[in-house]
């Protein structure tokens, strides 16, 4: 749903810009900015082209030393056009079948999102809305020359050819931001889709046991098994622990790291060895195959996408991503994988200790909760106030209960994703049904209420969802009357 257009400024004209051929003024709206401690406004000329705002000129601009030198470049964007979203939500909230519901989505424009259908005849359904772009030519991965003409956006495409589904053979729909169409769709959707990790997850859950109850789907919701350790560890717990070379852990160390990870249940749960030993494992593994050819810089953004890649190229031990370009041999895949271990365990033992099994996963992944405004003032006893945490939480990259974490090496490990709500809606009795979000109900830190959810939250407990008046009224702990 955005684009980026390079535009050709005239040089005669900074507010003209070059289209087919032919020079066209820019729309310029004045924007006034106040801030705090100044009488006057802050003023920004905002200059817009046919395909949207020039987005990098407000900072420097052209006068500004940009690393990859500067050009103009107009944001095309769905969202800046009229929409018709509330109108959606309206229709939502009246839904009550299928049909009601997919007209309703027809007015929803963005973001686009993934919305799932489940009602008390039994149908489930799935349909992504919104107002997705048909271009000319290109994908919108990458900015694209805006004075062609050759990538303009021509159409959206139909809502009734967006990927949908209503009761299929299957019996269930997954769904958890991964790829929704295949090669076969007609249509350009993303290239940004999530690796599938978690859906295939869940689908190997669910496949499982046929009949599942309200507390299978909460520990489906709860598991925190990685994926990916099933596509990488074959390769790596078939090999001698002889190490690699001058870069080599003792024997005996790299030996008992083989074989923890060959007992680990492939849980990442919080008092797991093998779980710490796998994460270390796994961030070494990316950089030693990708950070000498990337550096740094790129590698810190590639992190996630390079997960998904090594697993394509493991069943090439030779590949030449495996070889170390700043040394003078060749590595392999092999070696590169002993490597990686070895540097999970002198960091792990760094850190934790010698022994391995004392580690924990817990010690190094933790969850904190902060204020979105005091929290992160940088004065300690404010925010001592208003964040919660730091919390050990079960879960990892990618998996069903997704507790991502942070690259960074003064925070490595530290949770900065999480299943922020998790619900269990049961359509055939409405009162079983049961949720759960990360914190609390209050907004005030002093309340019992601003952080009581926490332990409940990472422990995969549940609330019910009170949904007849008396149940309401019953469990009631106050009532606040509001009165104009």
């Amino acid at each position: 749903m955005q684009d980026l257009f390079i535009e050709r400024v005239n040089p005669e004209n900074p507010n003209q810009y070059e289209y087919k051929g032919k020079w066209l003024d820019m729309e310029i709206v004045r924007e006034e900015i106040q801030v705090a401690g100044e009488e006057k406004p802050v003023v920004v000329d905002v200059r817009i082209t046919r395909h949207g705002p020039i987005i990098n000129d407000v900072v420097g601009g052209a006068e500004e030393d940009w690393s990859f030198g500067w050009q103009p470049l107009a944001l095309s964007w769905t969202a800046l056009q009229p929409g018709k979203l509330m109108r959606s939500v309206l229709l939502l909230d009246q839904a009550s079948n299928w049909g009601e519901f997919r007209k309703a989505l027809s007015y929803w424009d963005v973001p686009s999102q993934n919305f799932v259908y489940a009602d008390v005849e039994g149908n489930i359904g799935y349909q992504a809305p919104g107002r997705i772009p048909i271009r000319a030519s290109g994908d919108g991965s990458s900015p694209v020359p805006g004075w062609t003409g050759e990538y303009e956006w021509v159409d959206t495409i139909p809502f009734d050819e967006l990927p949908r589904a209503f009761n299929p053979p299957e019996g269930y729909i997954v769904t958890a931001n991964n790829a929704v169409v295949g090669p076969d769709y007609p249509y350009f959707l993303s290239m940004d889709w999530s690796p599938g990790y978690r859906a295939r997850r869940i689908v190997e859950l669910i496949e499982a046991d046929s009949s599942l109850s309200l507390a299978d789907i909460q520990a489906i919701q709860g598991d925190s098994s990685p994926i990916w350790a099933q596509d990488v560890l074959p390769y790596l717990l078939v090999l001698p622990s002889t190490g690699s070379g001058d870069r080599s852990s003792d024997a005996r160390r790299l030996a008992e790291a083989l074989e923890l990870l060959r007992a680990w249940d492939r849980r990442a749960v919080r008092d797991s060895a093998g779980a710490a030993l796998f994460e270390a494992f796994r961030l070494h593994l990316v950089d030693l195959t990708f950070g000498d050819e990337l550096g740094e810089q790129l590698l810190d953004q590639a992190r996630s996408s390079a997960m998904v890649a090594l697993v394509d190229l493991l069943a090439d031990e030779t590949s030449p991503w495996f070889d170390d370009v700043t040394t003078p041999e060749v590595e392999t895949r092999d070696e590169i994988l002993l490597r990686a271990l070895e540097e999970a365990v002198e960091e792990l033992t760094e850190t934790l200790g010698r022994n391995m099994a004392r580690w924990r996963w817990e010690d190094l992944h933790t969850a904190t909760f902060k204020n979105q405004s005091l929290g992160r003032s940088g004065i300690g006893a404010i925010e001592a106030i208003f964040n919660r945490g730091p919390v050990p939480v079960d879960g990892t990259i990618a998996t069903v209960n997704n507790t991502g974490y942070s690259y960074s090496p003064d925070d490595l490990y530290s949770v900065v994703i999480v299943p922020s709500y998790r619900q269990v809606v049961d359509v055939g009795d409405l009162a079983r049904s049961v949720s759960m979000h990360t914190t609390g109900q209050s907004g005030h830190p002093f309340h019992h209420h601003y952080d009581d959810m926490i332990d409940a939250w990472r422990n995969i407990e549940y609330h019910p969802m009170l949904w007849e008046r008396a149940g309401v009224e019953g469990d009631a702990e106050g009532v606040l009357v509001l009165t104009p």
